[in-house]
């Protein structure tokens, strides 16, 4: 992994801003799709995912997904929906089975899909929680996801690359928050996906800045180590940051209530006003 950039994920994580909700947790188990979208056809594939969204609230589904696309790189689309459980993630597949309204609208929006996507992939990945630092208390709105190809039987020593980042960190006094996760299924293993939750895009113009203190921290041979590390474990890197898009995902409750302006597609639209009548 390029350590360079795998350090400036973190170093801007210890933004916080006003108002953010209460500091929640990475989920066990993430179900990661990707879409790739025919150029000229994002507005008409976002109307169809939009309708199959709704679908899934009108049948009052539990279980609910983020929609997001690339900030920078292709046409494509990705969701990523959280289970506490593989358990969970068979239970909400069974969902759509057993409702045959809901099944009947699925399909046909699956079929117009068709018209819009070139090529489809899903893969299942498992949180690792030793590797993992909280994501705190942040509403993101943007995602930046770095995908990383480990070297067959060379496991150990991404761990010991991530751990050392983390002390780095932690020896810096900066607060990183990410959520690293290992491919359990869809990809090529072994893979692990890290994620990092951003508030605004302008965020990463306080990562840029924050790098010296990383570099300070390391030291000239703590650098060398984990460049050593980074040659030793990791082969193919890809990275992305994602924007959510609201007309492509299933927010809950919560998600409606903290940011009602954000989510305003999916809230009742509001009554026009009476017209005062005119005096005579």
């Amino acid at each position: 992994m390029n350590v360079r950039l795998l350090s400036l994920l973190c170093l801007g994580m210890s933004l916080t801003a006003a108002g953010e909700p209460q500091a929640w947790s990475w989920p066990k188990v993430v179900r990661m799709i990707i879409e790739d979208v025919k150029p000229g056809k994002e507005v008409a594939h976002q109307q169809n995912e939009f309708a199959w969204a709704k679908a899934y609230a009108e049948a009052k589904s539990p279980y609910h997904f983020l929609g997001m696309t690339p900030v920078f790189g292709g046409s494509q689309a990705w969701w990523a929906a959280s289970f506490t459980s593989m358990a969970e993630l068979e239970k909400s597949n069974a969902l759509t089975e057993k409702d045959p309204s809901l099944k009947s609208k699925v399909d046909a929006c699956a079929a117009k899909d068709g018209d819009y996507v070139t090529n489809f992939s899903m893969a299942a990945y498992a949180l690792r929680p030793d590797l993992s630092r909280g994501p705190g208390a942040i509403a993101p709105r943007f995602y930046w996801i770095y995908t990383v190809r480990v070297r067959p039987g060379h496991d150990g020593e991404f761990d010991a690359l991530i751990l050392a980042l983390n002390g780095t960190y932690d020896r810096a006094g900066i607060t990183a928050r990410w959520g690293v996760y290992q491919a359990v299924a869809g990809t090529t293993n072994p893979t692990y996906m890290v994620v990092v939750p951003l508030r605004r895009l302008a965020d990463v113009d306080t990562i840029l800045a924050d790098e010296a203190k990383f570099a300070q921290t390391a030291g000239p041979e703590g650098l060398k180590s984990l460049a050593r590390l980074t040659a030793e474990s990791t082969g193919r890197e890809e990275a992305v940051i994602l924007a959510v898009d609201p007309k492509l995902s299933y927010p809950d409750a919560e998600d409606l209530a903290m940011d009602p302006e954000f989510w305003k597609d999916w809230l009742p639209k509001a009554a026009p006003k009476a017209k005062a009548p005119k005096a005579k």
